[in-house]
């Protein structure tokens, strides 16, 4: 009886022991660890207007398509740097209702004259295709298996297609105050009255950086997560270079086929605002 009594006191013990070790195990399991680099790719649209403060420019909010893909570095776990590139695709509109101007120049003679031009009913469209390349800082938070992030930063826009299509009906008259005279009708030297004019050509862009502000949901999966966000586009940016005078091209008499008016965004400050909703996945 006594031997039984010490072997059942040993199994006890050791089985004590035991659950010890295993409930020592569990709490001392350490933490899970998180990924220092994530990749991904993303897609997506939304609605972006492009201003300008032209005299009475009216801007139209049109669709934009994006695509593209991300790098982000995790130094920490709750903050991370982001870059990539993405490839975007606008299709904006534009008009004002009128514009008229003098300028006092010299004509193709060695005469002075005084430019007199007009223009009415100008509608331009504007195709742009540009290649981003944006770093921003982002935070991110834990809920269980979901993530949360917020981000800002700076979006570098170079262009692939920056071309306008621009209709209005003009006059560029000129007025010899030497001779008290006023030509209205010599197309072959640049004066005209009341034609209208259908013009295509290149904006003379200048690549700059854009801020942007955003957020959104990384769904829980153990591998390849799947997520959302919308980026919001101040429109901090003007893109443009510009001309000295709006319609300058025209205010000359050079013969009516060789002058340009040039996009009506080469005057006035631009301003490319706008959301952009995207979903990807991330690995």
């Amino acid at each position: 009886m006594i031997l039984s009594c010490v072997l059942l006191t040993t199994v006890v013990n050791a089985q004590q022991d035991s659950i010890s070790k295993v409930i020592t195990q569990k709490e001392e399991k350490p933490e899970k660890r998180y990924k220092k680099v994530y990749w991904g790719l993303k897609a997506g649209g939304g609605l972006m207007l492009w201003e300008n403060d032209f005299k009475s420019y009216q801007a139209v909010n049109t669709m934009a398509l994006n695509g593209g893909f991300f790098i982000e570095y995790r130094p920490v776990k709750f903050v991370a740097i982001e870059t990539g590139a993405t490839y975007s695709i606008y299709s904006f509109e534009g008009s004002i209702e009128g514009y008229s101007a003098k300028l006092n120049g010299v004509d193709s003679e060695g005469d002075n004259v005084e430019y007199r031009f007009s223009a009415s009913d100008v509608i331009e469209f504007q195709d742009l295709a540009l290649l981003n390349v944006p770093i921003a800082i982002k935070v991110n938070a834990f809920a269980g298996n979901w993530e949360f992030f917020a981000k800002g930063g700076m979006e570098y826009r170079h262009a692939v297609k920056v071309a306008y299509e621009q209709n209005a009906q003009m006059t560029n008259q000129g007025y010899y105050e030497q001779w008290d005279l006023l030509i209205d009708n010599l197309p072959h030297q640049g004066y005209y009255t009341n034609r209208r004019f259908t013009e295509n050509g290149d904006l003379k862009w200048k690549d700059t950086f854009d801020p942007f502000v955003g957020g959104g949901i990384v769904f829980p999966s153990r591998n390849t997560s799947f997520f959302i966000e919308g980026l919001y586009y101040f429109g901090g940016a003007d893109f443009v270079e510009k001309q000295s005078n709006p319609f300058e091209g025209r205010m000359s008499n050079i013969s009516v086929g060789s002058q340009k008016s040039g996009s009506l965004m080469e005057n006035g400050v631009t301003k490319m605002s706008g959301f952009i909703i995207n979903i990807g996945l991330r690995f």
